[in-house]
């Protein structure tokens, strides 16, 4: 995991590095799905969300190796570390909150009283910290706790009338999309006789100008997904003309998606009354075992990348270089280097040196 940098004097190993990143994705992404059902049916990220690119993986993997993840992907990967120990201590917060109140048998939550004032802060802090993920990991964290190597985390989401046995029908017929980003209409013949993997192929290609892509989950349905930035806006701007078939023909009908889960969902969350609450708290172990799973799996896998990657020489000449480079620095290469260290604490490189 070599630390790329444009001191004058630090010398560095630079390439392209898109595929390991995409691979470390994708590997993380694997990890991780054990954590709950909705990672389950989300695609891994560099996956399906490239149906098209499925027979490089050999090459990104020999990549991988070479290279390792650029200097972005583990930048991100640790912010994404550091977000999660913030949302786990939330997570355990609310939980501790949520045994003492259904331990003492409180029927009611009073505002006015000190427990019940505590446990609705508790709630609205875990709330608030899952809000802010997309801010918090710079998008390398998507709602359903997948880490996306290139920082780009997208919405996973199905299509209503575009499932895999409406796709496996055999019948043909042309599809037109319009979108508000886009603005020509969007052709894609299904052929007659074609299979859900040929057609979700057309579509993964017909629909990335509009920024969609498409690819089959791990139970072989459909599924689609956009940038986070851009979902809200998809939502109400895609509408889809058909030949009858598996859409009405005509005038162009409004496109029915539906989001897929997110990983924690503290708006249904609720601690009015001892039942509300004794489900609240199942619901927060269930995420907190979740988000443990996910940050292990990162540290685990960033230690072994580490491990793997570090070449002792390079390293021992880096210092070297880097010491030299700043006992005679200029004001502005101490400029350079302040947003780099200005985060660097003892605490973090007894832990990154732990895992060694």
């Amino acid at each position: 995991m070599q630390i790329q940098n444009s001191l004058a004097g630090v010398a560095a190993t630079r390439g392209t590095r898109r595929e390991a990143d995409s691979s470390l994705g994708t590997a993380l992404a694997a990890a991780a799905g054990g954590a709950g059902a909705a990672a389950d049916a989300a695609p891994a990220a560099g996956s399906s969300d490239r149906a098209a690119g499925a027979d490089t993986k050999p090459l990104r993997g020999a990549r991988e190796q070479a290279q390792g993840p650029s200097n972005s992907t583990v930048a991100g990967a640790q912010r994404t570390l550091n977000y999660l120990d913030e949302l786990r201590q939330r997570l355990q917060a609310l939980k501790e909150r949520l045994s003492l109140r259904i331990a003492q048998g409180k029927e009611t939550r009073d505002a006015a009283d000190a427990d019940g004032a505590g446990l609705q802060a508790a709630l609205d802090e875990a709330a608030s910290s899952w809000r802010s993920r997309g801010d918090a990991t710079s998008g390398f964290l998507d709602d359903t706790l997948a880490f996306d190597a290139e920082g780009q985390a997208r919405v996973r989401f199905r299509v209503r009338g575009l499932n895999a046995a409406a796709l496996d029908s055999g019948r043909a017929e042309t599809l037109s999309f319009q979108s508000r980003s886009s603005r020509r209409s969007i052709s894609v013949v299904l052929a007659d006789g074609e299979g859900a993997g040929s057609a979700l192929r057309q579509l993964d290609r017909a629909l990335t100008p509009v920024g969609v892509r498409a690819g089959l989950d791990a139970s072989g349905e459909p599924v689609f997904s956009v940038a986070e930035a851009d979902w809200a806006g998809l939502q109400g701007s895609l509408s889809v003309t058909g030949g009858g078939i598996r859409f009405p023909a005509g005038q162009a009908q409004p496109a029915r998606l539906q989001r897929q889960s997110e990983a924690l969902a503290p708006e249904g969350w609720g601690v009015d009354d001892i039942e509300q609450s004794r489900q609240t708290l199942r619901e927060v172990a269930r995420a907190l075992e979740r988000v443990q799973r996910v940050a292990e799996s990162l540290r685990r896998l960033l230690a072994s990348q580490a491990q793997t990657s570090v070449d002792p020489a390079w390293a021992q000449s880096f210092v070297g270089d880097l010491s030299a480079t700043l006992n005679g620095a200029s004001y502005e290469t101490y400029v350079a280097m302040a947003p780099a260290l200005g985060g660097i604490n003892r605490s973090r490189v007894v832990e990154l040196l732990s895992l060694r």
